[in-house]
């Protein structure tokens, strides 16, 4: 085959434009054509000012004439050449059309958008291995080496450079001593297997008919090949998963690609090995907390097409899968699909996005869909496919309600747990069974509240209340992560001595203990259950994946009697012997002013509700609450999802709230409120007369409902309009014609999740 390079004349050359993050625009570059190739997609090194940067290749145009650059430079326009030898691909051009998309709909530079999705290059250098081959070891060595030798020694005789160069900074010299006094070797390794495929063999389904229907229909979107939206609407624990993995086999019979999200970074690795086993191929893992190499190594595995299957969070949505077939999205409604900071994409809408690209079927599975969603279903928008019973047990949970309202604080055995929560845990416990106990708040009291003049010790830098933690003691805030020793003076009133009267006294400070969290419920359950084992998930004690799957492995394992936590125990466990939940404040959060607040509360109950009795063991729930009329809490027991959607959506309509028009958030902030009160007021002075023209209804600008967040003060202007490219195009326009000072941060967040 003869390559086109030999086809370009000697005199010719090449030019191509290329994206350099985070710099906005696109940069010229020219390359000799005869010394290599150059494609979309390609990473390179680019020379920029007086230094080398990373950019990435956007357009290639055809070889010209040496002349037409000579042409240019009497223009005064110099291109510099640029060697593309060491060139490598980092995504593929079905990827570039979904990176254009994303920059058209969030008005970004696509450079940002390559920064946001590409992981970091890792240059794939050799990582030897050393092995001891001296079983006496000399008595000369420096420091240095006796060190490496010793940790050499330590790991069994053998470790890698990367480990080595993990432990101490410089190696090289010490090594080569090594080497040239014969205490260790370099191992010449063979190339890892990355094909695990061989290695399994494909389980047969076990579905029951409404499983077999659900997946039967995905596989058939599979094999038609072209886009189609499901939503898969199955209570907790009905098989959605054995639903995705059915598609999946469907769509590699085909030799078609799969995409999986999920919302939880450490439900990854639980899931991998469940996914591999089931439908008989290697799976590529892409989430932020991989380590740079393992991640790039991953993605080069999927670009190449070596690997087929991706399965990760948020960020998976950019892997590079070939010949893509089938887009799978769990928990849809999980609020962690939406990026918190810089671009605010949203995964799940990209998936549909991404679906429509690569004409491949997109499920979205939740055993309580968002409303946006739901709502779209009804519309037809979405095919709707149900499991309505569960697939190991089809016993209903059986639900308890505990009124706080009809119980005197001093009938409670412990200040936040009453006596009916207390007798079915040790219900649950004489049975030798497992029970998990939610409550939605870290630390062991919310606030510390002055008794003398009910000063609230607040964040210096956020305006929220310090949590109290007991282990270890501090006063943290839960948002920029400030902490400070517990106060023993009241900065309000100068008291340091306690009041005189009932309550919880911090030590001898003058602070009372108000609210809880779930250190104080933790210790609750010591006192009242003392030969119980006792566990906590919360973010303070799993702060990686490893601390995350070893607290769950201990429950696994029956190591542990009650699991305490937050909202993290109620995402996708499935654990046979917790038979028992109890929420201690189904209230919490309730109040927020979030037009989302009682969705958030129903899907938190409903799930974690559906941890308990996922085999053949009745579940029982317990939700303790001061509004046991509320719907988010009587639906939930009723089991009525879609009633409660009704209810929810009635209300959204009267108020222009999505699904029925579409928001778009303008966040303005600085450390000098004034100023970003200013800035506030001048964004909404230009964007009045353009919500006029784009037909978008302006509102604010007001103080956000957190005012203030790590020193800077926040002001929010809210768009609505029916039509989302109105509301883009106004978003646009806005952009483009506000002029604000580099102190003021600005930033604009189309389809918000958080009005916080």
């Amino acid at each position: 085959m003869i390559r086109v390079e030999l086809e370009i004349m000697p005199t010719s050359k090449g030019l191509f434009t290329a994206a350099i993050p985070p710099l906005d625009g696109e940069f010229l570059y020219q390359y000799d054509p005869y010394a290599g190739t150059v494609s979309v997609g390609d990473r390179i090194e680019l020379p920029f000012g007086r230094r080398l940067v990373s950019g990435f290749v956007l357009s290639v145009n055809a070889p010209r004439e040496v002349s037409a650059f000579e042409e240019m430079e009497q223009r005064g326009v110099t291109v510099k050449c640029v060697s593309v030898q060491e060139a490598v691909q980092a995504f593929s051009h079905d990827q570039y059309t979904l990176f254009e998309w994303m920059a058209r709909y969030y008005c970004e530079p696509i450079s940002k958008i390559l920064d946001l999705a590409i992981p970091s290059f890792a240059s794939g250098r050799k990582d030897p291995l050393y092995t001891l081959i001296s079983a006496a070891i000399p008595t000369d060595l420096g420091k240095a080496q006796q060190r490496i030798v010793d940790y050499i020694t330590n790991q069994g005789g053998s470790a890698h450079s990367s480990a080595l160069r993990d432990e101490y900074k410089s190696i090289s010299s010490p090594l080569k001593a090594l080497i040239a006094k014969g205490v260790i070797v370099e191992v010449e390794q063979p190339p890892p297997d990355t094909s695990k495929a061989s290695r399994y063999i494909p389980s047969k389904d076990i579905l029951n008919d409404s499983q077999k229907w659900a997946g039967d229909e995905l596989a058939a979107a599979v094999q038609k090949g072209d886009f189609t939206s499901f939503l898969l609407h199955g209570v907790t624990g009905s098989g959605k998963t054995e639903v995705y993995m059915h598609a999946i086999r469907a769509a590699l019979d085909l030799n078609k690609g799969s995409l999986i999200i999920v919302p939880e970074i450490a439900l990854t690795p639980q899931l991998v090995d469940r996914f591999e086993q089931k439908v008989g191929a290697s799976i590529a893992v892409l989430h932020s907390n991989l380590k740079p190499k393992e991640r790039w190594e991953n993605w080069s595995r999927l670009l190449s097409g070596e690997v087929k299957i991706a399965l990760g969070a948020r960020s998976a949505i950019f892997a590079p899968i070939q010949d893509l077939g089938l887009v799978v999205v769990d928990e849809e409604h999980d609020g962690s699909f939406k990026q918190g900071e810089g671009i605010r994409y949203n995964a799940r809408d990209l998936a549909i996005v991404r679906g429509k690209m690569s004409k491949a079927p997109v499920v979205l599975g939740s055993a309580t869909p968002s409303l946006e969603t739901f709502h779209h279903a009804t519309l037809k928008k979405h095919i709707l496919l149900k499991l309505p019973g569960r697939f190991h047990n089809g016993k209903k949970l059986k639900y308890t309600l505990i009124d706080l309202n009809k119980i005197k604080p001093w009938e409670m055995p412990s200040r936040n747990i009453s006596h009916q929560l207390v007798s079915l845990i040790q219900n649950t416990l004489d049975r030798g069974d497992q029970a998990f106990i939610l409550y939605n708040r870290r630390g062991f009291a919310s606030y510390l509240q002055c008794t003398h003049c009910e000063h609230v010790v607040k964040c210096p830098h956020c305006s929220v209340t310090l949590t109290f933690h007991q282990k270890p003691v501090a006063l943290l805030c839960h948002f920029c992560g400030y902490s400070s020793a517990p106060l023993i003076v009241c900065p309000s009133c100068n008291r340091s001595e306690p009041k005189e009267r009932k309550g919880e006294i911090q030590n001898s400070s003058p602070f009372a203990l108000r609210g809880g969290g779930t250190e104080r419920i933790y210790e609750e359950l010591q006192g009242l259950f003392p030969n119980a084992r006792l566990a906590k998930l919360d973010r303070d004690t799993a702060q990686s994946i490893t601390d995350y799957t070893e607290i769950l492995g201990k429950v696994r394992a029956g190591e542990v009697d009650i699991l305490v936590g937050t909202q993290m125990i109620a995402k996708g466990h499935d654990l046979p012997d917790v038979t028992f939940v109890g929420v201690v404040d189904c209230d919490v959060g309730l109040h927020m002013p979030d037009f989302r607040a009682n969705e958030r509360i129903y899907q938190l109950l409903t799930q974690v509700a559906g941890r308990a009795g996922r085999r053949e063991k009745q579940g029982l729930v317990a939700l303790q609450t001061r509004l046991p009329q509320h719907p988010s809490i009587t639906m939930t027991i009723r089991e009525d999802y879609e009633s409660f959607a009704e209810h929810e959506l009635i209300e959204r309509k009267q108020l222009g709230h999505p699904p029925f028009q579409r928001l778009l958030r303008i966040i303005v902030s600085a450390e000098d409120r004034n100023s970003a009160q200013v800035a506030a007021h001048h964004i909404a002075s230009v964007a009045a007369p353009l919500a006029a023209h784009y037909e978008v209804r302006i509102m604010g600008p007001v103080s956000a409902p957190i005012e203030k967040v790590r020193r800077h003060w926040r002001f929010h202007l809210l768009g609505k309009s029916v039509a989302v490219n109105k509301l883009q195009a106004f978003m646009a326009a806005v952009k483009q014609g506000i002029q604000v000072r580099k102190e003021i941060r600005v930033v604009f967040d189309i389809d918000p999740q958080d009005m916080m």
